[in-house]
């Protein structure tokens, strides 16, 4: 009887992908708060810092939903950037009843999906192992 190898559902890998996101983007401010409360990132380096962290964690986030989405890397990590960038606009209408587009929130949007992009085109599928030939 061999092993039957099982498949996770298409919205499953998504799910995990923005879950992963959000985890590790609510970790990492976390960090920097408590960072800028001790004194080791100034003030002014807050948003740089954040904005960085954001384009990194999409990019981390899109690469797992590249190798393991059905559509292929690009389009996959894309989706993912989608759906990370409307939770973040979704948690920002909550808690603050408006997002600021040509601001700070709009730059965060482009970080999401600019780590979207590097996410498709850099964690496509790896390549297969030929054969040795004897």
């Amino acid at each position: 009887m061999g092993k039957k190898k099982t498949t996770t559902a298409v919205w499953m890998v998504y799910l995990q992908g923005v879950l992963l996101g959000a985890g590790c983007y609510l970790a990492g401010i976390l960090l920097l708060a408590l960072l800028v409360v001790k004194g080791g990132v100034p003030e002014r380096a807050v948003f740089p810092a954040t904005a960085l962290w954001c384009l990194a964690v999409s990019a981390g986030s899109g690469t797992l939903t590249a190798r393991r989405g059905p559509w292929g890397p690009l389009p996959s990590a894309l989706l993912n950037a989608a759906l990370f960038a409307a939770l973040l606009v979704l948690l920002g209408m909550s808690c603050w009843q408006r997002i600021t587009w040509n601001g700070h929130g709009g730059v965060l949007l482009l970080c999401v999906f600019a780590g979207g992009l590097l996410a498709g085109f850099l964690g496509g599928r790896r390549p297969r192992r030929r054969k040795k030939r004897k």
